[in-house]
């Protein structure tokens, strides 16, 4: 992806729908993971990557759990970690949850030598409509001081962090850690089991304190592409996800909706960040999956029919948190075998079969701005949000949900 001057690459664009081995990637092609809080850079490590290099796209999926949209923002990162907000929001519509986004140039910068951050304004986006980013991203930040000066104590958890330049944030006060790449060994992360859909809700009983006042905005920085990544000649696809937290942003199960160590003063939002395989077959659909939810340390993904209730289906990948599986990409369905012309569903299961959740291939595909499969090509199904066997809580949670991608989109 190099340093283009082609300014419509961030102008207001039409709202799409996106959305064995295998790993993070990191600077240089190289598997890795996307570590630390947001705003920190992505860092190397891992294996050499080993498929030859081909055109460079990145996608962006929006997993947070904590807003059912958000503004999208892309900021430069200097050598020093300094951002500068670039342009306008990426789409002209609010990004929203389980969309996709894929960029193949991005104005006003060198990728080669300069980190790229994404930054997610959430709230009553209306207030920010006809702002361009840096205006903002100020705007959110100056919404989130006033609203923790009245909260107290209470409400420093929606902070947007320092500032490292004029109001722009670098880091989302205790942001997440996203999860390890690489081996199978190295993925996962404690399930959190144990809560129900229906404890989801708003924490604190009738005589507890008044709960606190949410912000109208918030905005959080996301975890840094390192220079150098994003020219690598990589189909990558970049999966924000956890919580956004904040004053009011709370309740009994909130760890299995956002993530181990979540709280409204400490966010978990975070990202994956995975480079797809590109390997493709005549007459057959090349299928991976990514596990980008912070709550589902594994997970099977199945293509089963509605009915019997007996017949699994077919096997699509078990992956763990972190990871795109399998790689090379699968290569052996057509598209009858997955049931794209019977009806069948695409079933997200525990790793001993039991089930989470499932939508229709017409569903997985409506979230990536996608109307079919097709043979010869190659998809990647992205799997964000809670724990999977959990419901959305109205004004609170979102549920678990799959989005297709293509690995090279038209």
């Amino acid at each position: 992806m190099a340093c283009v001057t082609n300014h419509e690459a961030l102008e207001k664009k039409k709202r799409t729908h996106s959305g064995s081995g295998g790993s993070g990637v990191s600077a240089g092609g190289a598997r890795g993971h996307l570590g630390g809080s947001g705003g920190d850079l992505v860092n190397s490590g891992g294996r050499p990557d080993d498929e030859p290099p081909g055109d460079s796209v990145l996608t962006i999926v929006n997993g947070v759990v904590d807003a059912p949209r958000v503004v999208l923002c892309l900021a430069k990162v200097d050598t020093d970690g300094n951002l500068t907000p670039l342009g306008s929001p990426l789409t002209d519509e609010p990004f929203e949850y389980g969309q996709s986004l894929a960029l193949r140039e991005i104005a006003d910068i060198d990728v080669a030598t300069e980190g790229l951050s994404p930054i997610v304004i959430a709230g009553d986006l209306a207030l920010i409509a006809d702002l361009d980013c840096a205006a903002a991203i100020d705007r959110a930040r100056a919404e989130e001081a006033l609203n923790d000066s009245t909260n107290g104590n209470l409400g420093t958890g929606g902070s947007a962090g320092d500032s490292s330049g004029p109001n722009v944030p670098i880091a989302a006060g205790a942001g997440g850690t996203a999860s390890e790449g690489g081996n199978a060994s190295e993925g996962g992360a404690t399930n959190q089991g144990g809560a129900n859909a229906s404890e989801g809700g708003s924490a604190g009983a009738a005589d507890a304190a008044p709960p606190a006042k949410r912000s109208v905005l918030r905005v959080r920085a996301l975890p840094a592409i390192s220079a150098g990544t994003l020219n690598a000649g990589r189909s990558l696809v970049y999966v924000a996800n956890g919580c956004l937290g904040g004053a009011g942003y709370d309740g009994p199960a909130a760890a299995q909706y956002c993530g181990a160590g979540y709280a409204p003063r400490e966010p978990s939002v975070s990202a994956v960040l995975v480079s797809l395989s590109r390997q493709v077959a005549p007459n057959y659909v090349a299928l991976q999956a990514v596990n980008a939810s912070l709550a589902n340390p594994q997970v099977e993904l199945r293509a089963r029919p509605l009915l019997p209730p007996d017949d699994t289906g077919v096997a699509i990948a078990s992956v763990l948190l972190g990871q795109a599986a399998p790689r090379p990409a699968s290569t052996q369905y057509g598209l009858s075998d997955l049931g794209f012309t019977r009806k069948y569903q695409v079933a997200v299961e525990t790793q001993g079969g039991n089930p989470l959740f499932s939508q229709t291939w017409a569903s997985v595909l409506a979230n990536g701005g996608l109307s079919k499969l097709e043979t010869g090509r190659g998809y990647a199904l992205i799997v964000n949000g809670p724990r999977g066997d959990l419901s959305a809580v109205s004004d609170l949670w979102n549920a678990g949900t799959v989005t297709a991608i293509a690995v090279d989109p038209e």
